[in-house]
């Protein structure tokens, strides 16, 4: 017969074993992560993306348990979807995570670019900071205004030409919308990169360009490139009196980025890595760190990462629903 202590011992067990079988993120989690995480990032070694995650995964991996480390795994090309698709076909045990922009979860999929079908087809971990793009043209331009663009554009269609680094991504978009909504017709001229454009913008190629903010602030200081508005919701401190695309009127986007799972990944393991990354971001010398590259930190938990994602997949929808590439 068994003892009052036996008879205890045996039902805490039982039911142990109980919650674990209908909680197998619980086993999961315990002593994670035994080996190395596989962080894929959309970007080529050395470029803007790839140098932000190569600056954040110290400190989230110190804010990891078990001396946890990362091995980053860079898959560059069709507005990341390479790189995201990798992520949506790993296992979903918590050793592989990416590194994720708005273009491939809200945009690609709309246009069937994509093997997964959604942003929901992913678990959001974390947002990790937000960006701001610019419509900007050299510093001796005629025009100082959107405005006084889009004026000039309206009389000679086709003779403003606009450089950006994609098509149907956060910076073609807004064009778009523009383009429709004010009644002009842009010559779009598409480049590798934004540091291409940036190129041709000072070397007379293009009239006008869209860029990401940091990359402009000692061109905008000297002199050499005029920013005329921001195409995104966001401003940066240094820009602050630049009117945004909502300010005047139109619609903008929003280009935030932050870091994905594979779908099924369990719950515990994805409360783990969003609460190392909460507090790798709040560390004085990663904050220091980032601000030195005009990176705008801007932490959002799950649910709010979610959430925004959500509101700008439908607003990407519209938008190319409303120029008639979706039916």
């Amino acid at each position: 017969m068994l003892t009052l202590l036996k008879k205890t011992t045996a039902a805490t067990l039982a039911f142990a074993s109980i919650v674990l079988a209908t909680n197998p993120s619980a086993v999961a989690a315990e002593g994670y992560p035994e080996k190395p995480i596989t962080w894929i990032v959309p970007d080529g070694a050395g470029g803007g993306l790839d140098t932000v995650v190569r600056t954040i995964y110290p400190y989230i991996a110190k804010n990891l348990p078990n001396d946890a480390t990362f091995v980053l795994k860079n898959l560059p090309g069709a507005t990341q979807t390479i790189a995201v698709s990798a992520v949506y076909e790993a296992e979903p045990d918590g050793y592989t995570i990416g590194q994720a922009s708005v273009a491939p979860l809200t945009i690609m999929p709309h246009l069937g670019k994509t093997t997964y079908a959604s942003f929901e087809d992913f678990e959001l971990i974390a947002n990790v900071f937000d960006a701001a793009h610019y419509l900007v043209v050299p510093g001796d331009s005629p025009f100082k205004t959107l405005e006084e663009l889009l004026a000039f554009a309206k009389e000679n269609p086709g003779k403003v030409r606009v450089g950006l680094d994609g098509v149907y991504n956060v910076q073609h978009l807004p064009l778009l919308s523009l383009e429709k909504t004010a009644g002009v017709d842009l010559n779009e001229i598409t480049y590798k990169s934004s540091a291409e454009t940036k190129k041709a913008l000072l070397g007379g190629e293009i009239e006008a360009g869209i860029v990401p903010s940091h990359i402009i602030i000692a061109e905008s200081e000297n002199g050499s490139i005029k920013p005329i508005v921001d195409v995104m919701e966001v401003k940066p401190d240094y820009f602050a009196d630049i009117p945004s695309l909502k300010d005047l009127g139109f619609t903008p986007s929003q280009l935030f980025v932050g870091v994905i799972a594979p779908k099924g990944t369990p719950q515990d393991i994805q409360d783990i890595l969003a609460t190392a990354i909460d507090a790798a971001l709040k560390d004085p010398e990663l904050i220091d760190a980032l601000t030195k590259r005009q990176i705008m930190i801007n932490f959002n938990d799950s649910a709010t990462y979610k959430s925004r994602m959500t509101e700008l997949d439908t607003v990407n929808k519209g938008i190319l629903t409303d120029l008639g590439i979706l039916k």
